[in-house]
């Protein structure tokens, strides 16, 4: 999945909180104010009745509002409507539900001080016949899916073991630079740490990379499908591609689910996921030298929101 990112430099800012409905609070990030969430948000669902009552044959509309809250574009995105029958709401859909083309939805644009894009669609349907005197309430539901990306980056710190002895014995240490992840609803912790000593003969050290979703408990969730992915994860059930870029000098030793050009990997129920591999180095430097290690995250996901909509039943479906 190629995911653009809009003209400009982002920064890759920490996620902000935010809930399954709620807009999440504005961020300043480099003398702009851009709101940054985790990925595409759901700012609002709901009927243009209100909370007040339908009668059988009402006319209703839902409303749904999304807006791109990471920091890269939402493609392939989509709306369904679930939780409901359409047979029975006046639609003549199948059960399925109703889905809406969202298509792409930019990111925020820190440079320009734009905030992501928004985009609104909305259901029309009619409350179903119930008997005169019954009243039930029902519980539609929207689920938004989109294809995304994060991206993190990790500074590491090569030294020559005569380096680092110098070092030592003035005082000196070597500090570990956290892992820098863009916005999104994964998030990816890269470690390795404070160091790697090098010298002429070297064995491999471990790259330990954690992949979190953050929205579990709002209930967001990777979703396996066909659509952008296209095929059969066998034994994956909420898989994500993963790619290691690794700087010159450096290779992928070993690793099951390692790989540079991307390998597929499940997160454990859907809340996250630990890979170790085994990065050599095959040029160490004489002195000491800083690189930058890359990892890249490829998935489809979707959050839910729902509303309520209360149906009055009347005499042979029609109202007085």
């Amino acid at each position: 999945m190629a995911a653009r990112i809009p003209s400009g430099v982002k920064s890759l800012a920490f996620l902000l909180t935010l809930s399954a409905v709620v807009l999440v609070s504005g961020c300043t990030n480099g003398g702009n104010t851009v709101s940054y969430g985790k990925g595409v948000i759901i700012s609002s669902f709901e009927s243009d009745m209100g909370s007040l009552a339908l009668e059988s044959e009402d006319e209703v509309s839902l409303m749904l509002k999304v807006q791109n809250q990471g920091e890269v574009d939402a493609t392939n995105a989509e709306a369904m409507l679930i939780g409901i029958d359409l047979n029975e709401w006046g639609t003549g859909y199948s059960w399925t539900g109703d889905t809406k083309d969202l298509g792409t939805l930019l990111a925020p644009d820190p440079q320009s001080n734009t905030e992501g894009q928004t985009k609104v669609v909305q259901w029309n349907l009619e409350a179903p016949i119930l008997p005169s005197g019954t009243e039930f309430t029902y519980e539609p539901r929207v689920r938004v899916f989109y294809d995304y990306q994060t991206k993190a980056n990790k500074p590491i710190t090569l030294v020559d073991v005569d380096e680092l002895r110098r070092l030592i014995q003035q005082g000196k240490t070597l500090p570990s630079k956290a892992t820098r992840s863009s916005a999104g609803p994964l998030s990816v912790e890269i470690r390795t740490g404070d160091f790697v000593k090098t010298q002429s003969y070297d064995d491999p050290f471990p790259l330990n990379i954690f992949i979190t979703n953050d929205l579990w408990e709002s209930g967001g969730s990777v979703y396996e499908g066909s659509g952008y992915y296209g095929g059969y994860y066998e034994n994956i059930q909420y898989p994500v591609r993963v790619k290691i870029t690794l700087p010159e000098g450096m290779r992928l030793e070993s690793g099951e689910q390692c790989s540079t050009s991307g390998e597929w990997v499940n997160l454990w129920k859907g809340k996250s996921s630990e890979i170790t591999c085994e990065v050599r180095i095959d040029n160490p430097p004489d002195f000491r030298v800083e690189k930058l290690i890359q990892v890249e995250l490829e998935y489809r996901f979707f959050m839910d929101a729902s509303t309520t909509l209360r149906v009055i039943g009347t005499e042979e479906g029609f109202r007085y």
